[in-house]
């Protein structure tokens, strides 16, 4: 067999018996060091392709490594990684410190110096994440692939397909795959003419948002809509602030598990994280609420009296709006009681012939038939009998009359003390009314927060789909 060196490649003629001649024969002046031109004005072929399995895909023509098939039969050579010339294909945003598994496996060598160098790697890239819209997002993670150190004229790198190739990929449980196009570019850097080719995998995803929905948001919605409880409660059961307590500190616990589930990122804050926020402002609003509701109820007991204004826009116009209007109107003070009491002693201080006469009905029916009788013809007699008649009742009347001022003084005291009563019991009504006001003004305004915040947020984190 006689081999000959040209310009363009080193051929050799006669019959090789055996791979391990043929192999001697091509790398018997080879030298991986070498860029494979065997044309000055012809750049290397590079084509690059990945199939979403862990799988790199490179190949290029050798002219250095030809043979005729058809003479020895030998359609292709598989060799070590280390006895040929690799491109310094690199991953521009690699988080590694090279491709994983580049020289572990070995190239498939064909005759018309066609390598073609398939190996398994696990990637690990750099990739900016935008968590807007988490768990709804989407998210665009660009691998550039691209020569360190030759330019476009000495090594030309072309995708060989329109986008990566998907067949074999398994299903992630998180993430699913939109597409994946390939595209090629041309960089010019200042410091050199030669253009910088590269090959960009643009891998689209979408996070699968179900689990985050069935394990963040619907507990989330579910335990700030527990504080709503906390207003429909009575406030005479003692619980109403027990029970926003005991939700806030729920909803802080479980804040503290979805910190670890959210990524970390500052740049941009998740509406989902503003809904978070939001639900824990909400029931800690609640919780102020309802310590509002519980003193206004209680303050009623001190004898404290609403200020005419508090009663006019509470219990008149908002009372009115929250559907929670009065049927009794509630009234102030009575402002008769040192009247009555005035009374009770001018009372006490009349004499015995004006009291008898005006508290007495038989007597003054007595005295008006006096009248009538001083008329008639014998009225001087008849005048000084009904006279002797009145003077022996006073006299036998006397001790009853005084168990009668005793009686009424006690019964006027009485009165007097129903009506403060009832006017105490009017000030706690009043205030206990301004209290329910109140309650249903903050549950409606915590519904409206709560039914405005979780569709908006919801809708604006959806709305990424």
């Amino acid at each position: 067999m006689k081999c000959m060196s040209t310009s363009k490649a080193f051929v050799c003629h006669g019959t090789v018996e055996s791979a391990t001649e043929l192999y001697d024969i091509l790398f018997a002046n080879y030298s991986k060091s070498i860029l494979p031109k065997c044309n000055t004005n012809t750049a290397v072929q590079l084509k690059l392709g990945i199939a979403l399995r862990q799988i790199l895909d490179l190949s290029w023509i050798d002219c250095r490594l030809t043979w005729n098939s058809t003479e020895n039969g030998i359609q292709n050579l598989v060799v070590p990684y280390s006895q040929l010339w690799m491109p310094d294909i690199t991953l521009y945003d690699n988080a590694e410190n090279e491709l994983g598994g580049v020289s572990d496996y070995r190239p498939t060598i064909y005759p018309d110096g066609s390598v073609y160098y398939n190996f398994p790697s696990v990637i690990s890239s750099l990739c900016k994440v935008d968590v807007t819209y988490f768990p709804f997002d989407k998210q665009t993670c660009p691998l550039v692939f691209g020569s360190w150190a030759s330019h476009g004229f000495d090594l030309n790198i072309t995708n060989t397909d329109v986008k990566m190739d998907t067949g074999a990929y398994k299903e992630n449980g998180e993430w699913e795959i939109l597409e994946v196009p390939a595209v090629r570019h041309e960089f010019f850097y200042g410091c050199c003419p030669e253009p910088y080719p590269d090959v960009t995998f643009y891998i689209k995803l979408q996070r699968r948002s179900r689990f985050y929905l069935m394990n963040l948001i619907f507990p989330c919605i579910l335990m700030s809509s527990l504080a709503v409880l906390g207003f429909v409660l009575p406030p005479d059961s003692g619980e109403k602030v027990s029970l926003e307590i005991t939700v806030l500190l729920s909803l802080s616990v479980f804040m503290l598990i979805v910190s670890e589930t959210m990524p970390p990122t500052s740049e941009t804050f998740p509406y989902i994280g503003m809904y978070f926020a939001c639900a824990m402002l909400l029931v800690s609003l609640s919780c102020v609420m309802t310590v509002t509701v519980l003193n206004i109820h209680h303050r009623g007991g001190n004898g404290q009296r609403m200020p005419d204004w508090v009663r006019k826009v509470f219990l008149g116009w908002i009372a009115w709006f929250v559907l929670l209007r009065d049927k009794k109107h509630v009234s102030p003070i009575p402002a008769n009681i040192l009247s009555r009491k005035n009374s009770r002693v001018h009372a006490s201080k009349m004499n015995d012939d004006d009291f008898v006469i005006n508290e007495i009905p038989s007597l003054q029916t007595a005295d008006t038939n006096l009248n009538i009788f001083q008329n008639s013809k014998d009225y001087k007699t008849l005048g000084e009998n009904m006279r002797n008649h009145s003077d022996n009742t006073l006299a036998q009347d006397k001790e009853g009359l005084n168990i009668l001022r005793e009686q009424l003084d006690c019964m006027t005291g009485i009165q007097q003390y129903l009506e403060v009563k009832k006017s105490a019991e009017d000030i706690v009504e009043e205030w206990q009314t301004l209290a329910k006001v109140l309650d249903r003004l903050f549950f409606i305004f915590f519904i409206l927060f709560q039914l405005i915040s979780t569709t908006v947020i919801m809708g604006k984190t959806a709305s990424e789909n």
